[in-house]
């Protein structure tokens, strides 16, 4: 499912679906998604993916630039990585975003 490239403090996660980038910062790390090149976290949101962590009683925050939507990245712990990347790959090929993509998203 994933092709996982590491590069220092950096990861990326590459599929067929998207590509995350993955920055580490003590025990957190940050995730930002890239889906047909739109950063999607807010659609995904949207359209239930926050319901889906909750769930599974996963802690996050969501951080970035105030009104910079391309910046948004998701904060999980380093323990729930491989979940929450899974997480997101299966929501993603499960719920198509396309008619969310907005420009204000675009990489």
């Amino acid at each position: 499912m994933w092709n996982i490239q590491k590069e220092d403090s950096l990861e990326k996660w590459e599929s067929d679906i998207c590509n995350l980038r993955v920055k580490y910062d003590g025990e957190k790390c940050n995730i930002y998604v890239d889906y047909k090149g739109y950063n999607v976290i807010i659609p995904m949101g949207i359209c239930g993916f926050e319901d889906e962590i909750q769930k599974r009683r996963i802690d996050y925050d969501i951080n970035g630039e105030t009104g910079n939507f391309k910046s948004l990245s998701y904060v999980i712990s380093k323990n729930d990585l491989r979940l929450f990347c899974d997480m997101i790959y299966f929501f993603l090929s499960e719920n198509s975003l396309d008619e969310a993509l907005d420009p204000a998203f675009k990489h």
